[in-house]
């Protein structure tokens, strides 16, 4: 099929799609990153590409080889500074490290005394090593295009005792560190989780 010029009217780079409006109707094609043809940077809103039209397997047309044709207009609006991302007050390391300690403590002292069976141990090992495997993940498909783990899916596993491993992924692979929406909810979560736990070990008591 030939080739058609057409605009791309919206793109999510979080989730690595987008769509494109046809220079001859209105109709909404969506595209993926993968068939971007443009090595090296990213779809922008605004920028004319040129495309193939397809058919996907559920009835509904897409763009496929997709490769800019003509860069987004800029306005004086578009060539201003942009505002800079807000960030998240760092905690340092060995803090966040402490409170790993601190939490592995209470557990231990609540096992002792018999508030907490020895089964307990396995929740926040098995849960740390799954949502380590959940942000490694993540970390690949944002580096290379692909889907992205849910920040949402994420902060229940922290929830549900992964916060340990969420910890020392995000020391080790550098990664969801910056983004304040991100790093409260994280906190937030993780408060709940050992408030919970604590809440539990000292009504038995």
């Amino acid at each position: 099929m030939d080739e058609q010029l057409g605009k791309v009217i919206e793109w999510q780079d979080d989730r690595g799609f987008g769509f494109i409006q046809p220079r001859e109707s209105a109709e909404r094609l969506f595209f993926h990153v993968h068939e971007y043809r443009q090595d090296g940077r990213r779809p922008e809103v605004g920028e004319w590409v040129k495309y193939r039209k397809q058919r996907a397997a559920d009835g509904r047309s897409q763009a496929i080889s997709v490769r800019r044709a003509a860069s987004p207009a800029r306005t004086p609006a578009a060539r201003a500074p942009r505002k800079p991302t807000a960030h998240a007050p760092a905690i340092p390391a060995f803090v966040q490290w402490l409170l790993i300690v601190l939490y592995a403590a209470l557990l231990a002292w609540a096992i002792n005394a018999r508030r907490l069976p020895l089964e307990f141990v396995g929740v926040p090992l098995l849960m740390s090593a799954i949502t380590w495997v959940a942000y490694a993940l993540d970390k690949h498909a944002a580096q290379s295009g692909r889907w992205r783990t849910q920040e949402s899916a994420l902060h229940v596993l922290e929830l549900l005792g992964g916060w340990p491993g969420a910890i020392a992924a995000q020391q080790w692979l550098r990664h969801k560190t910056r983004k304040a929406g991100y790093r409260i909810a994280f906190w937030s979560v993780t408060a709940l989780h050992v408030a919970a736990v604590a809440g539990w070990v000292f009504w038995r008591g």
